[in-house]
Parts: C-alpha cells; structure tokens; sequence
C-alpha cells in the first residue's frame, strides 16, 4: 500500500515559503544530480514539505507518465477582460511548519542542494493570517473536506490507479487590489465571496449571487462534487498582497472546470465577481507522486 506525502495534510504550518524551479537540462546526468539533490532535500529537511513536478520533468522520471491524465497549464483569457497566464515550471517544493526558523532553514537546504541543476523561477514566502483568513478578511478554505478521509478523496487518486496515493495540484499566485475591495461596504464584499465576513457562513436563496466566488466554484459534474483540498496561503508585503493558491485533486479536470467557470468561459457567460478584485499572475499544474514513489524516483 501506498502512502501520500503527508505534507498535503500537515496542517501545523503557521509559516511557508514555495519554490519553483526550472531544470537546467534534460540529459541523463542532470536528471541524476537532481534525484541526489532531492534525496539530500529530503532526508535533511525539519519541517513539512511537498514536491511536485512539472508533466515535462514528470516524463523523464516515471516510465509510466503515460497513465496519467496530465498536463501543462494554458492561459485562460476571459470574454470580460480577466486572464490567467501560464507560467508551467518543473518542480515545486512547498515547505512548511509552525517554526519560521525551521522553515527559512529548508529553504536554504534546497538552494543549496538544487544550485548545480535548477534555477529558481518563483520564490514565495507565506504565512497563516489570523484564524485562517485571506488577506481580504474572509475565512479561506470553509468548503474544505472535514476530516481526513473526506480530505483524501478529494486530493488523492485512488488505489485502483497506477499512480495511487499521488495527488494533481493547481498552484497559482492571485495579487489583491486590497485598496478597492475594502471600499465596498462588507454587505457587497460578502455577496462577492458568497458568505459572510465575520462567521463564514455561506449565503442562502436569493441571498446567494450567481456570480458569487461559491456560486462559480461549487459544481457538480453527473452529480459528483467536483470537490478540492486547499492548501493556500497568504503573501505580502509593502507593495504586493494576496494568496498563494494551493489545492489538490484526484483528477486535474476538477481545476480546470472551476477555473473555466470563473472566467466565464462556460455556457452561462458568467464569471466569478472576486476576479474583479485579484489578478492571477502565475499559474502553473503539477503531480505530486506518493511517498513510496517519490523515494523510489530519488534513490533509484
């Protein structure tokens, strides 16, 4: 039996700090050095941590990428002006733990120990704000699954598949227009998001705006939930806020079929009110492999 990365549902992350790299080459030497690196990455890290790869890197370390239903991101443009670029790296290492020394010291692991095969394309330091809020103020992740066996079915692909244990992953860094959103009174920021501000609870009937972030993110497909794990996580500083969204999937449609609906790129036309307010400026797919298979890739 397999076993996940148990990084994806460590919750004791008060602080984070996400790398994304690009392989320097392709050639047989680099993708040895960088299993090395990983290995050392792993071994030596004290706190929680995730990696993940990129489909092109993903084909030169699992004879079997072809089982997988995976791909690059590509840019969404939206009929009302709102656009996601593709940003698609290699690997994403997510670090994280309750422990800002800890943390900035793996960091510097993984610099250290990637230098010779991998340039760092994104660097973004994160932390939890408050009672799990967004920068907006809004608690984030409310529709997340409970309890950890909800939490695997909706981030991990099942036991019946070559790849079990392994979770798809949607990465994109959202910058806040925090100066306009906060001039709405909290009565409109509230049908924007599609709950309320103080206690998260979600707006009802006509309360409830079609172009609500709820509204375009809870979805159904044959009457399956279309259901993710969250995992993102503040940023900011005195130029630049907002979220660095993290989620995961047993299926990498379930992210692409809620961020087409955001856009407004679905039958309806409509799009999701919040984009109006935060600008995705990375966006980026990847697959975390299973524990088991992760260590069999960096030791073999």
């Amino acid at each position: 039996m397999e076993h996940a990365q148990s990084g994806i549902f460590d919750d004791n992350n008060r602080h984070s700090y996400f790398l994304e790299y690009v392989i320097t080459n392709r050639d047989a030497d680099t993708i040895n050095a960088l299993k090395n690196a990983l290995k050392n990455i792993s071994d030596n890290l004290n706190c929680s941590s995730v990696i993940a790869f990129g489909r092109r890197l993903w084909q030169h370390l699992d004879n079997q990428a072809e089982a997988l239903d995976f791909t690059d991101f590509a840019t969404l443009s939206g009929p009302f002006g709102h656009t996601a670029p593709a940003t698609q790296h290699d690997l994403l290492i997510w670090l994280h733990g309750d422990d800002l020394d800890g943390v900035f010291d793996a960091m510097q692991l993984c610099q250290s120990q990637l230098s010779g095969v991998a340039i760092l394309a994104l660097e973004c330091p994160g932390f939890r704000y408050k009672d799990n809020r967004d920068l907006t103020g809004f608690v984030d992740g409310s529709a997340n699954p409970k309890d950890l066996a909800a939490k695997a079915d909706a981030a991990l692909l099942p036991t019946s598949h070559s790849h079990q244990q392994g979770s798809f992953v949607l990465t994109q860094k959202w910058v806040h227009d925090l100066s306009e959103f906060e001039k709405l009174p909290v009565t409109v920021q509230e049908k924007i998001v599609g709950r309320t501000k103080p206690d998260s609870i979600e707006l009802e009937g006509d309360d409830m705006p079609k172009n609500s972030h709820v509204s375009r993110t809870d979805v159904k497909v044959d009457n399956v939930a279309m259901k993710l794990y969250r995992r993102s996580v503040p940023f900011g500083n005195a130029n630049e806020k907002g979220l660095y969204f993290l989620g995961f999937a047993c299926e990498q449609q379930r992210f692409q079929i809620q961020l087409e609906r955001m856009f407004g790129l679905t039958q309806d036309g409509i799009y999701d009110k919040l984009i109006d307010y935060s600008k995705a400026v990375n966006s980026a797919y990847w697959f975390a492999p299973s524990q088991t298979q992760l260590t069999q890739i960096v030791t073999t």
